[in-house]
């Protein structure tokens, strides 16, 4: 990597929303003291926003070239390292390919762009010779992925799972604590910063997709595709399911998944599951990430702290912008930021291979023979009921009860459900949650 004459990595910056502008204002407090503490000396050459003029920072120095003109920081002679914190996929992957292209190393938080075209951009990092960091793309500061490309290299990775998504994680823990309605929560979450005004992506599951597939590909050298993932979010959960989560000894949290099943193919799942109250996982409250790995040998290992929010997201930036300055790049041929030289096709275990205890909630119009409906069709699919709940409740018209089920195959709950949703008596559709320890 080239630098100016005095040794200084020169960092230009795309993108100055709330990530870009922490990344930019800890790179200015700690730039100097870098080069004492790990070798490296970065400043910051270009910030590329839309509002350029407006968003002038006179605290980042007084030699920061400020432009709208974003390709400029790229072709810019005196940038060295290129940071895109733009999110989505154009411009940011038109960007970030001209810059590998012309040999410059990248540094990106975009976990869509990489989701759906990492594997092509590491592939164009290897042929031009330049570092692709991409640490802050999973679970904000937690080091997972450079965890996933180093420290399980001696060990076969079988799962790795966890709480991807500090929006939903922050909803669910919220409505357990208080009793309201999601809508409420969620709310309180936007008003907050934990979501966006549009929150589609993080409460559907698409976000946690996103984070799971490039976890998949370090984990299992297997080029997961997000639409290879099966997600359902949280939208659908009640305050009553949070009483009986609590009468079952556990409470629902958005697991993404990814495990080997028997066949060799990969369980890949983003989904609420109700997980056991001494689990680890039930401790992550608030807006905080937890990442567990399994291996053969090393058992399993959890990874937590927070996984949102401008600072730890900017400090994981700057984790990678300095481990490409003292020469450690992901991207080279010796360190492909996915793990992995050539990764394998993906196939996807199919719902036969995804079996598990299961909790029902229903809501129905209360009249006779609605358990024995429910019992025969579970019975014809070969489901076995493990215990029925039914908390005291006024309201015949809209009376919600649970049936919990002994371990089921996917595909066989998904057959009783194409039945057991035809019947009459639903006030709302059923809901199906997975129970794991």
């Amino acid at each position: 990597m080239k630098s100016d004459p005095e040794g200084i990595v020169r960092v230009g910056l795309i993108g100055f929303g709330t990530v870009g502008r922490a990344f930019a204002r800890v790179l200015a407090r700690e730039g100097a003291d870098l080069g004492l503490r790990r070798g490296v000396s970065l400043s910051l050459a270009a910030v590329g926003t839309r509002g350029a003029a407006g968003k002038h920072d006179p605290g980042l120095g007084a030699g920061v070239r400020w432009t709208e003109d974003l390709a400029s920081v790229v072709s810019d002679p005196d940038v060295d390292v290129v940071v895109e914190l733009l999110g989505g996929i154009e411009p940011a992957n038109g960007l970030i390919r001209a810059a590998l292209g012309a040999g410059k190393s990248v540094v990106t938080a975009n976990k869509m762009l990489l989701a759906r075209h990492g594997t092509a951009l590491q592939d164009l990092a290897s042929e031009k010779g330049a570092g692709l960091g991409i640490e802050a793309a999973v679970a904000g500061g937690i080091p997972i992925l450079r965890a996933l490309r180093s420290s399980f290299t001696g060990d076969r990775v079988t799962a790795v799972s966890g709480i991807l998504n500090g929006t939903c994680n922050f909803i669910l823990t919220e409505m357990e604590a208080t009793g309201r309605a999601y809508a409420e929560v969620l709310k309180d979450a936007q008003r907050l910063g934990y979501a966006e005004a549009d929150p589609a992506s993080d409460v559907g599951g698409d976000d946690a997709a996103y984070k799971l597939a490039l976890l998949a590909r370090l984990a299992f050298g297997r080029d997961v595709s997000v639409d290879q993932i099966a997600r359902e979010g949280i939208t659908r959960l009640l305050p009553c399911d949070f009483v009986y989560a609590k009468r079952l000894g556990r409470t629902p949290r958005q697991l993404a998944v990814a495990r080997v099943a028997p066949s060799g193919h990969l369980l890949l799942s983003v989904r609420t599951h109700f997980v056991s109250e001494t689990s680890l996982l039930a401790k992550v409250t608030g807006p905080f990430n937890a990442v567990e790995v399994r291996g053969e040998s090393g058992g399993p290992f959890v990874f937590s702290g927070r996984g949102a929010g401008g600072d730890p997201t900017a400090t994981a930036v700057l984790a990678d912008v300095v481990e490409i300055a003292r020469g450690g790049a992901p991207g080279a041929r010796n360190a492909p930021p996915l793990g992995f030289a050539r990764l394998e096709p993906c196939t996807p275990a199919t719902s036969d291979e995804f079996v598990s205890p299961f909790y029902l909630r229903f809501i129905v119009s209360d009249r006779p023979g609605i358990l024995a409906d429910l019992a025969r069709i579970l019975a014809e699919n070969g489901i076995n009921i493990d215990a029925v709940f039914q908390a005291p409740y006024e309201d015949k018209s809209a009376l919600p009860f649970v049936v919990t089920l002994e371990p089921v195959s996917g595909r066989a709950l998904a057959a009783a459900f194409v039945a057991i949703n035809s019947l009459g008596f639903h006030v709302v559709p059923p809901l199906a949650l997975p129970m794991t320890e």
